[in-house]
């Protein structure tokens, strides 16, 4: 369930960061007001995703992937 959230979180950023180019590219006052609006929304969801991140790891949902090596395995 965690990975789908984040996976939607991540979408929902995109989706964001399109509707900012957007913004850019039609210039004026309106397109500043939506490029400021997507801002918020991405920093707001990053934040967001980054909380909901360290917290699965906390609580064991999810898995880091570790992999150890050994400095003496390259001989």
């Amino acid at each position: 369930m965690t990975q789908i959230i984040i996976i939607i979180i991540i979408i929902a950023i995109l989706i964001a960061l399109s509707i900012g180019l957007f913004g850019m590219l039609r210039g004026g006052k309106t397109g500043s007001n939506k490029m400021f609006k997507s801002l918020v929304i991405r920093v707001v969801l990053s934040l967001s995703l980054f909380i909901i991140v360290m917290f699965s790891a906390y609580m064991d949902w999810i898995e880091p992937n570790i992999i150890i090596m050994d400095a003496f395995s390259f001989q």
